[in-house]
């Protein structure tokens, strides 16, 4: 009877020992990570490297500089139109804004000759 008595006592035990990890709650932490992904695609743009003007065709809009200011619209003031009436220069760059690689386009294009000549 001892060994019976012994056998129960040590279940109980083990079983006494277990419950409180069985009784116990398990907290999941779900970690998200949101990742933005910023798609740089190419935007063509016509560059006039005697005045540094660019016009984009795909949104119809021209770059110009003003003093040291970039302006930006549909049209180019009548005292710019005279400068792109002979073809400009096929680029395509990384920015919606031709103006941030202003300096890389001068040392690549400035000086090439237009496409249509």
């Amino acid at each position: 009877m001892k060994l019976r008595t012994s056998l129960i006592i040590a279940t109980a035990t083990i079983a006494l020992t277990a419950l409180p990890a069985v009784a116990q709650q398990t907290t999941t932490t779900e970690t998200t990570t949101t990742t933005t992904t910023v798609k740089k695609g190419h935007h063509r743009y016509v560059y006039y490297g005697d005045h540094d003007i660019y016009f984009a065709p795909e949104t119809k809009v021209y770059y110009w500089r003003e003093g040291n200011d970039w302006r930006s619209a549909a049209e180019l003031p009548e005292t710019y139109r005279t400068y792109i009436t002979r073809g400009g220069v096929n680029i395509e760059l990384d920015t919606e804004k031709p103006y941030e690689r202003n300096e890389w386009v001068i040392a690549h294009y400035k000086h090439h000759d237009r496409d249509d000549e």
